[in-house]
């Protein structure tokens, strides 16, 4: 028996069945592109580096003295460089001068007398103080048979009297030797004295008002004669190689920093340099308002600041506006 055959379709109906086979196998290809495609986007989106801006800003010391004073001397001038413990700024020392001296003395006599009294009184010592307590109390029974015959005023005997037993007391004073209590009371003298001169010297030193630090002189307002008050600044010091930018990171964005995170830094004055830093504080608080967001939808948004210390550039300045990119 012969095999049944189709009978064949119109030309028409042939090439629209030819045209959807073709469409369909396009389908598939067209999903995979997109998907991947999206993906891509997706990926290169999420190693997109993180860009933020700020202000270049610097450590800063403001120096002054303990003790103030009249200028003798200013040593600096407003932006010159300073090394650590340079001399900035000097006050007069002879009053100061003239106190030490005194002092010195101080502590001198009370080191003798703590040691004479260590030592106890000599020999001799106490043999003179017999004889005057001796001669005293003689000299107290004289006026008492005078005073007795109404010869002279009982305020001279009276007198007489007062001086007998004082220095009976001293000689048995000196007989009994130093006490313990005497050795501590001079102890406690020169340990006293010796504070004060100590005292003195640290004061002496602050007649010169020193650099902390290597840096900058930012400020420094003086001359020779001024009075300075105590504890009042005299210059400000900027530190050039502690260089940071603070910038603000919105809490979308903030799981993308973190502590040690590479940076890149770009300012205007050097469009074709990049400088290194790195992530070293993030603010556990958010605010709304930092100082340095103007619009009013940043102002909206909660921020996070985040502090990136920037590597020692000479080229770098304080208060350079600075382009932040944090990679990775």
């Amino acid at each position: 028996m012969a095999a049944r055959r189709d009978p064949p379709l119109p030309v028409g109906c042939a090439e629209e069945i030819v045209v959807k086979r073709r469409r369909l196998l396009w389908v598939p290809l067209l999903i995979v592109a997109v998907g991947g495609a999206f993906w891509a986007f997706r990926s290169t989106r999420g190693e997109k580096p993180l860009v933020l801006s700020g202000s270049i800003e610097a450590r800063d010391a403001e120096v002054g003295s303990l003790v103030g004073g009249r200028v003798s001397a200013v040593l600096v001038a407003e932006g010159a460089r300073v090394r650590a413990g340079q001399p900035v700024v000097t006050f007069e020392t002879d009053l100061g001068a003239l106190q030490i001296r005194e002092q010195r003395a101080v502590v001198d006599q009370a080191r003798a007398n703590l040691e004479r009294t260590r030592a106890g009184p000599r020999r001799e010592e106490v043999v003179r103080a017999r004889a005057t307590a001796d001669n005293a109390e003689r000299e107290r029974r004289r006026l008492k048979a005078l005073l007795d015959q109404g010869l002279i005023p009982r305020q001279q005997y009276d007198d007489a009297a007062t001086a007998a037993k004082t220095a009976l007391e001293s000689y048995r004073e000196l007989e009994r030797g130093s006490r313990i209590e005497d050795v501590h009371a001079a102890e406690a003298a020169l340990d006293q004295a010796e504070q004060r001169l100590a005292f003195l010297l640290r004061q002496s030193q602050e007649t010169v008002v020193k650099a902390p630090a290597d840096g900058i002189i930012e400020t420094i307002d003086l001359r020779p004669g001024d009075l300075v008050g105590p504890n009042q600044p005299v210059a400000r010091i900027l530190e050039p190689s502690q260089l940071w930018v603070r910038v603000w990171v919105p809490e979308p964005a903030l799981g993308r920093v973190r502590l040690g995170q590479k940076a890149t830094i770009t300012v205007d004055s050097f469009p074709r340099r990049e400088f290194s830093g790195k992530v070293v504080e993030i603010r556990e608080q958010g605010e709304y308002t930092p100082r340095n967001v103007q619009t009013l939808k940043q102002r909206m948004d909660q921020v996070f600041g985040v502090k990136v210390a920037i590597d020692p550039s000479p080229e770098l300045k304080p208060g350079m506006a600075a382009m932040i990119l944090l990679e990775g």
